[in-house]
């Protein structure tokens, strides 16, 4: 049975069982803030003319890159939204988007990672499986984590391989993004319910710690695989794995330093003391981030189909299902501030850069706040 096969085969399962189980509950219901020391306001708004569906935008140098999923590519200035460049892919675009301030790297709906630098596609490469995550651009590479548990880099300037890394592990694969970007001068990537540190230079791992350990009665329910989302911070690397846990590791040696079970299909997010997260059902939580004990829980959120969380100060950003982007307090879960999009699902964390925070909406709308 081939990877697309395993694919279609564990999303039709699922929904099935959403379409056959009781109605979902509905979004708990938005009350009026107090007020609030977090004062934030628009800076800017566009608009990228389509759909974006799952696809994430990704900031480097000052400039932020975002893409829809019939092929537009717009990098505009942050801190304005003025329009950079542009350029279109033909085929559509499937997964992105990488970018590192110069190249943007997407995947199109033909399965070709493509590279684009000022409008213009330089060079395009085949993949031999279908990816879910954004390529990752730095070090004049470009990384893609592959559907049949595959790294590959790439050459930025020309597109040339350089190396694989081949994982064999559970056979079904979340279509989801799992977690591709830098560890120090590293590359950490998720691999089934693993966090993998790979050297870039060679693609040779040089630990991997499981966050997870599958369970379950058959390959659905054992379905652990690690998202995107992750928190490097005082020598401890820290993710979720789907439906079953948060975990951190230790960098240097891999191994676990504590885990909590939590049923959650988002990333998370922390700082230098606490890791912040939601569960499926949309409730916040904050673990301390040296033991995991637990710290607070917010539910005023529930079932608003939450994204992962973006820290910012004192406060931390998430998105929801209806198009809200919420400011929560780290040391409480206390609700500070709200803002509005255009109604669509926010559709990735907010990213944050320099102090302008940007949401992108699933029907294309690209917001940017600022602090007042």
């Amino acid at each position: 049975m081939s990877i697309k096969t395993l694919i279609a085969s564990a999303l039709a399962v699922i929904l099935a069982a959403c379409a056959s189980g009781p109605e979902r509950p509905r979004p708990t219901p938005l009350t009026e803030l107090a007020p609030s020391s977090v004062l934030v306001q628009l800076a800017w708004r566009a608009e990228l003319g389509d759909s974006v569906g799952a696809l994430r935008a990704r900031a480097a140098s000052g400039l932020l890159a975002a893409a829809t999923l019939k092929g537009s590519v717009q990098v505009r200035d942050v801190g304005t939204g003025r329009i950079v460049w542009e350029a279109a892919v033909p085929k559509g675009i499937s997964a992105g988007v990488g970018f590192d301030g110069q190249r943007v790297a997407v995947i199109d709906s033909d399965n070709q990672l493509t590279a684009i630098e000022k409008g213009q596609i330089v060079w395009r490469q085949r993949l031999n499986a279908r990816s879910f995550t954004p390529p990752f651009v730095a070090g004049g590479r470009v990384f893609v984590a592959t559907a049949n548990r595959e790294i590959q880099a790439f050459d930025a300037e020309n597109g040339a391989q350089i190396w694989t890394y081949s994982y064999t592990g559970e056979p079904l694969v979340l279509e989801a993004p799992t977690v591709l970007g830098a560890l120090g001068a590293d590359l950490v990537v998720g691999l089934a319910e693993n966090l993998v540190a790979i050297r870039p230079d060679d693609g040779k791992a040089f630990w991997s710690a499981a966050l997870a350990r599958p369970r379950g009665a058959n390959e659905i329910e054992r379905l652990s695989d690690v998202v995107a989302g992750a928190h490097a911070s005082n020598g401890l690397l820290c993710g979720r794995a789907f439906q079953s846990s948060v975990t951190c590791i230790s960098m240097q040696t891999g191994s676990r330093a504590w885990s909590q079970e939590d049923d959650g299909a988002a990333g998370i997010s922390g700082d230098d003391e606490r890791i912040f997260a939601s569960d499926r059902s949309g409730v916040l939580k904050a673990w301390r981030l040296s033991d995991g004990s637990p710290l607070w829980r917010q539910e005023a959120l529930r079932f608003r189909g939450l994204t992962g969380t973006t820290p910012l100060g004192r406060t931390f950003a998430v998105g929801d299902a209806q198009g809200f982007v919420h400011w929560i307090a780290k040391d409480s879960g206390k609700l500070l501030a709200r803002m509005a999009t255009d109604g669509s699902a926010i559709s990735a964390p907010p990213l944050l850069v320099n102090d302008t925070l940007i949401a992108l909406t699933a029907n294309g709308g690209v917001f940017a706040w600022q602090p007042k």
